[in-house]
């Protein structure tokens, strides 16, 4: 659908209005608008869940709003698809590179598109020529046939750049682009984008750090829970501006408390040490500390902030690089076995892929990790009673434990993990996104169930995305800001400003 809306002379270059989105029950967004000028770095803010990118994905042509319009220079558009919003000059450019690694530079930036085509076919050499004039644009200096896979990481991310300026994209969408890049790659990709800017090109620009959103954005625009809270120029916005916005609190001071290093409750024992922890990624860095018995500690942070990472690294998935582990002032290996020997366990992020077998049954899961074990039972029948035991204890609502796990609902399969956890008598339960995709009543469970488990002197270690989550069930919230622990706040203590000012690397 195309309707050419009045356009004037600094007009905006992209307006969307009454954007809506559901996924299932999730209202991902609720009447969001959003206005983009040419020549400008429009940076979208919000916590983790606000939807934001959600909002870039509908622009782009990813996903179909449920209602709203979108209008581009003028014309209001419903993209069907990525290329679609392409040909219009809006393109997507995610911290998830869509590069093919054995391509060359030239390859991969006219991919699927305006090679130099001639009777023989592609001119190779010109395309080549056309290529470098694009990296030019990006004060990129290298040789276009090379594999882009030997590249790195912050060059990468420039040539998903130039995919973009191929297609002569005025509107491009970034989104979290700097979660993987250095300090210094980090600013040689705001001199690409200041450029660019200064060319004309509208960015849309994301991510979780406030320092670099303060650095180089010229509007904010704020999300809340799926919703449009306010938007205004650079001048005049400050962190505390952002955060007030993102948490919809009275403005609190920030700053000003204390970091501190945890101290256990009465009756409970230092359990885990965790001195400046590194992984091999550079994702961890130097993380250390201390976790006790009894106790429901939670780990927040904004998205690409390293707490997957940490915890993997932690027990094992992830290779460590340097520093320690200690249970019970017990060294720790590196291995998942070492991991598990000490009592380490971990539930981890996405079930489908890293944790649950779907088209196996649900004895055969919760039994996946304690199986061939000497302490367990290894007749059926005396399986079975394990099994059902742990059926009853977690409220797993199954008619059949043979029955495969795809049958249960996404909470109940969450508890059988959980259950397999706990198979293995764990000092420590780690437990990374542990009610994502799950109904409010199976949440309710699983927090009752962490409570239990807690006040038996488990020590758990739950790592969410949501602050209303964390602020539930923890004893003592963690917080984590580019690979590092950037806050240790007691409960009490602990209110939304202060956790996003951590988060976002703004606590001093």
């Amino acid at each position: 659908m195309e309707m050419r809306i009045g356009q004037a002379p600094g007009d905006t270059r992209v307006m969307m209005e009454g954007i809506s989105k559901a996924f299932g029950p999730v209202q991902a967004l609720n009447d969001v608008k959003l206005a983009l000028y040419p020549g400008e770095i429009h940076t979208l803010a919000g916590e983790n869940g606000s939807g934001k990118s959600t909002l870039l994905r509908i622009l782009g042509g990813v996903i179909r709003s449920d209602t709203g319009r979108v209008i581009v220079e003028g014309v209001e558009h419903d993209f069907p698809n990525v290329r679609a919003a392409m040909r219009e000059g809006v393109t997507v450019v995610s911290q998830e590179l869509s590069l093919v690694p054995a391509l060359s530079v030239a390859e991969n930036v006219f991919l699927g598109h305006q090679q130099v085509r001639e009777a023989r076919g592609i001119n190779w050499k010109k395309t080549q020529a056309a290529c470098s004039v694009i990296l030019n644009r990006l004060n990129l200096d290298i040789d276009t046939s090379v594999p882009v896979g030997t590249l790195p990481q912050d060059q990468q991310q420039l040539i998903e750049i130039a995919r973009a300026l191929a297609f002569e994209s005025r509107v491009i969408l970034l989104d979290e682009p700097t979660s993987s890049l250095e300090p210094n790659e980090v600013e040689s990709l705001f001199q690409v984008m200041r450029q660019l800017r200064d060319e004309g090109v509208a960015i849309v620009f994301i991510s979780h750090r406030m320092r670099e959103m303060l650095e180089i954005s010229d509007r904010y625009t704020v999300l809340r829970d799926g919703r449009f809270i306010d938007t205004a120029p650079a001048e005049g916005v400050d962190s505390s501006w952002l955060i007030e916005r993102m948490v919809l609190k009275r403005r609190a001071t920030i700053g000003q408390a204390s970091v501190t290093t945890g101290a256990a409750a009465p009756g409970r024992v230092q359990l885990v040490e965790v001195d400046k922890l590194r992984d091999r990624s550079g994702r961890v860095d130097g993380v250390s500390l201390t976790l006790f018995s009894g106790e429901i500690a939670g780990l927040a942070g904004l998205a690409g902030a390293g707490r997957t990472e940490f915890v993997e690294t932690l027990v094992g998935y992830r290779h460590r690089e340097s520093g320690s582990v200690r249970v019970l002032d017990k060294e720790v290996g590196g291995t998942t076995r070492d991991a598990v020997k000490a009592g380490l366990s971990l539930v981890p992020d996405d079930r489908r892929y890293k944790s649950a077998v779907l088209d196996m049954s649900v004895r055969d899961n919760l039994l996946l990790s304690s199986r061939g074990a000497p302490w367990v039972p290894r007749s059926k029948s005396q399986e079975g009673a394990i099994v059902r035991g742990w059926v009853d204890k977690l409220r797993i609502k199954t008619s059949d434990i043979d029955a495969p796990l795809k049958t249960l609902s996404g909470g109940n399969q969450q508890k059988v993990i959980i259950a397999r956890c706990l198979q293995v008598s764990p000092k420590l339960l780690i437990l990374d996104e542990p009610t994502r995709g799950i109904d409010l009543g199976a949440r309710a469970e699983i927090y009752e169930i962490l409570r239990s488990l807690a006040a038996e002197g488990l020590s758990i270690l739950t790592v969410s995305s949501e602050l209303e989550e964390i602020f539930q069930i923890s004893d003592r919230v963690l917080v984590m800001h580019a690979g590092q622990l950037s806050a240790d706040i007691p409960r009490a203590e602990a209110t939304e400003q202060l956790v996003i000012a951590a988060a976002t690397g703004h606590l001093q």
